[in-house]
């Protein structure tokens, strides 16, 4: 393990060097020659790829590529697809984390393509508490023909990830190239169907569409563990049989609201302190009694209700109105689950509370923010990127620190007063029940 630790940025600045020679190469063979002769190279090199390569399956992710294909172009041309200047043609392998595809890169070399691949550590082989021992994997193939330099090949290599989705690594360099890279990547599992593209077959995701949609809303960032590590350092873990019984229920909750908004079409992410738990130590905070759930309002449904209710989870309780301070719990016995409906305005996105007392409105202003896969308890889930400013906002500068007194209606920095439900509207607004 010493010596790993010395030679481990040795091993990465030697692959950074490779990487950054190989993206030069890319915009220097964009440059060179006649573009129409180019255009034509590219079902060359897939097919001699094709038979040079001997490990799983590859299958081809372009996303312009797929697309034309989904959408069904008609040409009497005989390369319509896979000619058509790009200069990167991206496909992808499921990757078995158990060895490198650094003899499949070696056999490219002699059938007559320039290779580089990238490696990394395989981040299930990292959240382990005990017997931490790093994993390494390729993570990406860049690949160009000696003959045809354009295109480029790119080959992402997926791994399974233990909440049974697959997973991609972040590119060590950035450039907007590649489709596929600038940032991890989580996708959901799916079946390879072989398709007949330009007259060579090829496999590709099935369905092409459902693969498509997720591109765009693939990122993926990893919890922290070193963070968590220090954290508890300070903070021992609570190992008591009701701080265990709290996580296995929040984890049963979390489950159980991720099929009943999957299967409505609803995005969720999680909010507030269970986001703080899975930023800060990896994990749900076992004093928080709760787990916490925000909504974009613009995908709220009224069947939410119904749904949640038909999977053994009750209405709490129901405050505010769809177009103002929305707001609902439910009950999975002592454990409550509190959807945070948000709103967004020109400069900031904010969710509310009502005051049941006095009905007094509160508002909590976040920065804007899009959502990004993770994982938390074996499951993945989105929660709100970049992650920090969400949660300074909610906590403060001092969010590491452990406090186990909070007030909802005080305590956090961004609560803003909003005014008051008028009483004669609080028989709708504030709603509780048994």
């Amino acid at each position: 393990m010493r010596r790993w630790k010395y030679l481990k940025p040795l091993c990465i600045a030697a692959a950074f060097f490779l990487l950054l020679q190989f993206f030069v190469l890319i915009h220097l063979s964009s440059n060179q020659g006649d573009a129409d002769t180019h255009s034509h190279n590219g079902k060359i090199v897939v097919e001699l790829l094709q038979k040079s390569w001997t490990d799983s399956p590859l299958f081809l992710i372009e996303p312009s590529i797929l697309s034309a294909v989904s959408a069904g172009t008609n040409s009497k041309e005989d390369c319509v697809y896979l000619c058509n200047n790009n200069k990167v043609i991206t496909f992808g392998i499921i990757g078995n984390q158990s060895k490198t595809l650094s003899l499949m890169v070696h056999k490219l070399r002699q059938d007559g393509f320039s290779a580089v691949d990238s490696s990394d550590e395989h981040p299930d082989s990292l959240n382990t508490k005990e017997n931490r021992i790093p994993v390494k994997i390729t993570t990406h193939i860049f690949v160009q023909h000696m003959k045809y330099p354009e295109p480029t090949i790119h080959i992402v290599v997926f791994y399974n990830r233990k909440p049974g989705f697959l997973w991609h690594s972040q590119i060590q360099i950035a450039t907007s190239d590649i489709a596929f890279g600038s940032t991890a990547g989580a996708y959901d599992l799916f079946n390879l169907q072989k398709k007949t593209i330009d007259n060579v077959q090829l496999h590709v995701p099935s369905p092409i569409t459902t693969f498509l949609q997720q591109v765009p809303h693939s990122e993926f960032i990893e919890c922290n563990y070193a963070r968590a590590e220090a954290f508890y350092m300070k903070n021992p873990r609570d190992k008591s049989e009701a701080a265990i019984h709290f996580q296995r229920k929040a984890r049963q909750l979390i489950s159980t609201a991720q099929k009943v908004l999957d299967g409505l079409g609803i995005r969720f992410w999680i909010s507030s302190g269970t986001t703080l738990g899975w930023f800060r130590q990896c994990d749900i905070i076992p004093y928080s009694q709760d787990v916490d759930l925000g909504i974009w309002i613009k995908d709220y449904k009224p069947e939410m209700v119904q749904g949640f209710e038909k999977a053994g989870l009750p209405l709490r309780f129901l405050f505010g109105k769809v177009e103002d301070s929305y707001q609902m719990a439910f009950l999975s016995g002592e454990v409550k689950l509190d959807i945070f409906f948000f709103y967004e305005d020109d400069a900031s996105m904010w969710n509310a509370a009502t005051v049941t007392e006095t009905g007094e409105k509160l508002r909590y202003i976040f920065p804007r923010f899009k959502l990004c896969w993770t994982t938390l308890l074996d499951l993945k889930v989105r929660v709100p990127c970049p992650t920090q400013p969400y949660i300074e906002a909610n906590y403060g500068n001092q969010w590491q620190t452990q406090i186990k007194t909070w007030d909802w209606k005080s305590s956090a920095p961004n609560v803003r007063h909003n005014g008051y439900w008028p009483k004669d509207q609080w028989e709708k607004v504030i709603q509780m029940y048994e």
